[in-house]
């Protein structure tokens, strides 16, 4: 049932973790808004507050994959051998066996985090709970990795290394703001891929998406897949079937149940992040670009476009 809701706020949250055990300052803390769900553990999402002086330790993970937006503050990348800074708006994407440690360089530096296949979450609000019921061992070494199955199934934690400084472009996790692996324009959006299928196993696509004032996208009660938005900046009018039209703002979260009809409308210049597409976008936008230079009159055929997003299994109109 929690994982049903539609607009989450950024203080509609499930839980309100204390990630430092000792209680000891400055404190980092992490809201959880959605569990992960179905065989691959999908659009597991939380948020993580940190002030300077905390981290996360060097690490690799050998199963899942965690997709970063940095959404305050400044954070420090460390990663094979490298060091750089991730601002408001950048991503960090981070596949397997990939080390990697996040430090803090500002006070409420805040990061967004969507995992894949770790179930990171639910372990930390077990481990937290079996921390309060068992304080006299809360500290203890072999108390901590058995109640934490996070660590025990698939967290391979490093000697924290030296690093040299480098430009964040050169990180492959880092993928700046203004960057994109690949980038379509069209009147009034703009879709920017930001992480691509081959680097989620398969699973799903990673889109940056500007909105132009007035710009509506849309998608019918047929849709197979959830929606998981981000609105990044500006605000959109949610319309879904059976529900009263709402506007979601920035920071707010956007949880969409497959086979639901509705539309998202821009009321000012806005950034959406769509973080969980499992359509073949990528796929869908190099025909569009093609019959865009060859045949663009087909692109004026709606039952031509609706046979070539139904072929790549997307299903939102955004032409």
């Amino acid at each position: 049932m929690q994982n049903k809701r539609i607009h989450i706020k950024p203080d509609d949250v499930l839980a309100d973790i204390d990630e430092i055990a000792d209680g000891s300052e400055p404190r980092s803390r992490c809201k959880l808004y959605i569990t992960p769900y179905d065989n691959e553990g999908i659009n597991e999402a939380c948020e993580a507050n940190y002030y300077v002086g905390n981290r996360v330790p060097y690490h690799e993970h050998t199963t899942g994959f965690e997709t970063f937006l940095i959404d305050g503050g400044v954070i420090e990348v460390h990663s094979l051998g490298m060091k750089a800074p991730a601002k408001k708006g950048d991503l960090v994407h981070i596949i397997p066996y990939t080390p990697h440690s996040i430090h803090a360089l500002a006070d409420n530096s805040i990061w967004r985090a969507f995992h894949q296949g770790l179930w990171l979450t639910p372990h930390m609000v077990e481990e937290r709970e079996l921390r309060d019921r068992h304080w006299d061992l809360a500290f203890d070494p072999e108390f901590r990795i058995a109640g934490n199955k996070r660590k025990r199934d698939n967290w391979v934690d490093y000697q924290f290394p030296e690093f040299k400084d480098a430009p964040p472009e050169k990180i492959p996790a880092i993928r700046l703001f203004d960057a994109a692996i690949a980038q379509y324009d069209f009147e009034g959006i703009s879709l920017r891929l930001k992480v691509g299928r081959w680097e989620t196993r398969g699973v799903k696509e990673v889109w940056q998406i500007h909105l132009s004032t007035g710009y509506k996208i849309s998608w019918g009660e047929l849709h197979p897949f959830t929606h998981l938005y981000d609105v990044f900046s500006g605000s959109v009018k949610v319309s879904l079937e059976g529900m009263e039209p709402f506007t979601a703002n920035a920071r707010d979260l956007l949880h969409i149940p497959k086979c639901f009809a509705g539309s998202i409308e821009a009321l000012e210049e806005t950034v959406l992040l769509d973080v969980g597409c499992q359509g073949f976008l990528t796929r869908f936008m190099d025909e569009v670009i093609t019959y865009r230079e060859r045949e663009p009159a087909k692109l004026k055929d709606k039952a031509f476009i609706k046979e070539t997003m139904v072929k790549n299994d997307y299903h939102v109109t955004l032409i």
